[in-house]
């Protein structure tokens, strides 16, 4: 089977921001079945014209494609990008085309779909798609025909099919199946967890460049709030990023005069960072805008209760289980008195999250695990 995957921000060698949560998938599938041939569309977008240019890399081609974020113009643009890929790609054998956003990725896949006569996917991911969505207003009708073309849904983002559907004319019923496929996280499962007693602070991680994004100001804030009412909380944050982000971020520290509690702990290694969480009350990490959320799954599959924002991020993947706190805004009050809960109830949580790697949930984000789920899909006597 030839699976033709389009994917933004894919790992290619060129000097653009990846993520490897494609990649990893593509990987582990080609490990489970060699006999599947997995070739990548990685697309770059730029704003000129000039900078447009198309090479090959190990597992496909790699696309730097012109487009301006100008509403009239976008549907042009990706038409005509579209076509421009179908004519390097026409002479290969493709069965399934599978657009790893509907916003970008699927818009290409619907076009190149037509084009060969075979069928096509998506992957929705909530931050990049609601976002389009609501910024690109004028293609909704559009965006919704492509939804509901596609033979198969892969929600990304669990929590992401209500708020589509109120921003989108999407019909679930026109779409042949829908399935919940998590990225892959790189995460042990023994389930050889500290006890409550042994826990004492709070821990994050983030780039410093996204601090706003992640909620740390508010979170900052929030702590100062708790020493005041006589609650100290100690936060240590790891990441790493440009000075100038650092020093706002040092700033707020200082502003708040929190010196004592919160500290910048710099880049660490993953096992670092696991071993961190481990002996934590709590991830504290009120993102907004979140597609997923890899260090979620991290910090639980280490026993490590979690703070997160409703409709972002792993939201909808544990709605019937105790995994921490989960709120609704950032304002300073829910953000304290999440912290309070955590504190108060941090035996509970802890013993809530060995329960749940007990009943074996988090086998769900695993990679043999989502790899295999996502064979079966595209596998479907359909595609025969």
């Amino acid at each position: 089977m030839n699976i033709l995957h389009i994917h933004q921000d894919y790992p290619d060698g060129r000097p653009y921001p990846f993520t490897k949560a494609v990649s990893n998938l593509i990987d582990t599938c080609q490990q489970i079945d060699p006999t599947d041939n997995h070739i990548v569309i990685s697309i770059n977008r730029t704003s000129n014209p000039f900078k447009v240019s198309v090479k090959d890399f190990e597992q496909g081609l790699s696309f730097v494609y012109w487009a301006i974020p100008l509403p009239f113009i976008y549907y042009l643009s990706m038409r005509l990008s579209a076509y421009f890929i179908f004519r390097k790609i026409k002479h290969l054998n493709i069965d399934l085309i599978h657009g790893h956003k509907l916003t970008c990725e699927g818009v290409l896949a619907y076009f190149l779909a037509k084009q060969i006569n075979k069928p096509y996917i998506l992957s929705i991911r909530g931050g990049s798609d609601t976002h389009n969505a609501k910024r690109l207003s004028l293609h909704k009708k559009f965006f919704a025909k492509v939804f509901n073309e596609a033979t198969q849904i892969f929600w990304v983002s669990a929590w992401v099919k209500k708020t589509l559907q109120g921003l989108l004319p999407i019909e679930l019923s026109k779409v042949s199946s829908s399935y919940l496929l998590p990225n892959i996280c790189n995460i042990g499962l023994d389930g050889n967890h500290h006890g409550a007693e042994q826990r004492k602070n709070y821990v994050t991680a983030i780039s410093y460049h996204q601090y706003k994004r992640k909620g740390i100001a508010e979170l900052i804030e929030a702590i100062a709030a708790l020493k005041q009412q006589g609650i100290p909380i100690e936060l240590d944050i790891y990441g790493s990023g440009d000075l100038r982000y650092k020093q706002e971020i040092e700033h707020l520290i200082t502003q708040f005069q929190l010196q004592t509690e919160v500290n910048l702990k710099g880049q660490v290694t993953q096992k670092e960072l696991l071993l961190a969480m481990s002996k934590s009350k709590g991830f504290l990490l009120p993102a907004i805008n979140e597609t997923f959320g890899m260090a979620y799954i991290e910090a639980l599959s280490v026993g490590c209760p979690i703070m997160y924002v409703e409709n972002t991020g792993i939201d909808g993947y544990f709605d019937k289980l105790l995994v921490g706190e989960k709120i609704r805004s950032l304002q300073i009050a829910e953000l304290t008195k999440a912290i309070k809960n955590m504190n108060t109830n941090n035996s509970i949580l802890c013993d809530a999250l060995k329960k749940l790697h007990e009943e074996h949930h988090l086998t769900h984000f695993s990679s043999s695990h989502v790899a295999k789920h996502y064979l079966k899909h595209i596998k479907h006597p359909h595609y025969a």
